[in-house]
């Protein structure tokens, strides 16, 4: 029953986090502006993200992954009304016929730096997502400092934010943008 209990109340306060974040973040996002419609969450643990989107009324589908090497929540996923599927970010991910307009990572480095380069799962990324498409990644300091220079190495244009935690906080989010293929020609 403690198990159980303690589980709820995970869930719970990941639908209360997601919400806040999204409501509080799809302004900087630019959604309206940049027109996004294919997202997918590579991290998505119970879906609290893309649950948070709808009730935001954004205009989106949203493609929930749960690595496979962490827990398979995705009957939880499945519970919600919400598509998903489990995926090991070692190895490519097939899009056929979809790319992505948005990439949401929340702690998926951490958990994946163990097991693949961080530098692979930034070329996957790179492959899914469409140009001028987006990715938002939130990690620790340590790892999106070394995300960041591999996604500028590709062509994104990179921002760094500070999270709820603060300046001195130990988790950061790197905004990234991947630049249509016509900005890179001309800042050549």
């Amino acid at each position: 029953m403690d198990a159980y209990i303690s589980k709820e109340e995970v869930f719970t306060a990941e639908a209360g986090y997601w919400k806040m974040f999204v409501k509080s973040n799809l302004h900087r996002l630019g959604w309206k502006l940049h027109n996004v419609r294919n997202v997918m969450d590579m991290k998505a643990k119970f879906g609290g993200f893309a649950a948070a989107l709808i009730a935001e009324d954004a205009d989106c589908w949203v493609m929930n992954v749960v690595p496979v090497s962490g827990p398979n929540t995705l009957p939880v996923i499945y519970d919600r009304g919400l598509i998903g599927v489990a995926h090991d970010w070692c190895e490519p991910f097939d899009t056929h016929p979809r790319t992505y307009d948005l990439l949401h990572a929340s702690g998926l480095f951490s958990i994946e730096k163990r097991r693949c380069e961080i530098a692979y799962i930034i070329l996957e990324m790179d492959r899914i997502l469409r140009p001028g498409g987006h990715a938002y990644i939130q990690d620790s300091l340590s790892i999106l400092v070394e995300i960041e220079a591999i996604a500028k190495s590709v062509g994104w244009r990179t921002i760094m934010f500070d999270t709820e935690e603060g300046t001195y906080g130990s988790r950061k989010v790197l905004y990234c943008q991947k630049q249509v293929l016509h900005d890179r020609v001309i800042g050549l």
